[in-house]
């Protein structure tokens, strides 16, 4: 992987540098397994509906969800992700509307999708942008649309570190929970944006223009680069109330 140092500043944003690096995390390439839970809730959506996946990379769901056959868009900060995306797609004859975009202003008429989803991505954004995302979310699906979302969790060896971190004065928290690597080089490929951590009632908050079918810590054990414990996220899946 190139060192972050070999980027312009501009080009910190999203994933770009790891997607141009051409060396993707196995987990997160084009033709990588789906989450298991993405998997489990794209079999609640009526067949042929229209998913947007807000964070696509390389496309690694929306190449699984096109699959399924449903119809499937994606938008990314990365144009780099949203290219790989295309050509993953385009390789798979899956027709794919990517956008290169930042998730706090969604290019989509109100009410165009069916169900959207977001992993492991929504919390890289300031708290204040993470709220604006979901309601543009929430704009874009049709009333009962579906969505699928996971935000890190306070109850894990992961957020401890970072506070140790903190501490340490290593990393900034910029706002309450919400860490940023500022080093040109850190552990994580990603540090340099801003990580979100939730508790159970930070993501009842957060999700209070939906209804929330399902809300669950889904925690397990783990290795960090300071040892082992508990690692894990908030996963939600909700919907645009039906009476919208």
């Amino acid at each position: 992987m190139m060192n972050t140092t070999d980027f312009n500043p501009e080009e910190r944003a999203g994933w770009e540098q790891i997607w141009r690096s051409g060396d993707i995390p196995p987990v997160y390439r084009s033709f990588a397994a789906p989450n298991k839970t993405v998997v489990a809730w794209a079999e609640t959506i009526p067949p042929g509906g229209f998913i947007l996946d807000i964070g696509c990379g390389v496309g690694r769901h929306v190449v699984y969800l096109g699959e399924q056959g449903f119809r499937v868009a994606g938008v990314d900060i990365s144009p780099s992700g949203v290219r790989l995306a295309e050509e993953a797609c385009a390789a798979r004859e899956i027709v794919f509307d990517g956008r290169v975009t930042n998730m706090t202003t969604l290019p989509w008429p109100d009410m165009t999708f069916d169900a959207a989803l977001s992993t492991s991505t929504i919390h890289h954004q300031l708290r204040a942008d993470v709220v604006k995302t979901l309601l543009e979310v929430r704009r874009i699906l049709k009333p009962g649309g579906l969505f699928l979302v996971d935000f890190p969790c306070t109850d894990t060896i992961t957020y401890q570190e970072l506070r140790g971190q903190v501490t340490a004065g290593e990393i900034i928290e910029v706002e309450p929970d919400t860490f940023v690597d500022e080093r040109p080089v850190s552990e994580d490929s990603d540090a340099f944006l801003p990580h979100h951590f939730c508790d159970e009632g930070d993501a009842h908050d957060l999700l209070h223009a939906f209804e929330i079918l399902k809300l669950w810590p889904d925690l397990h054990e783990g290795v960090t680069w300071s040892g082992s414990g508990t690692v894990g996220k908030w996963v939600a899946w909700v919907r645009r109330p039906i009476t919208d």
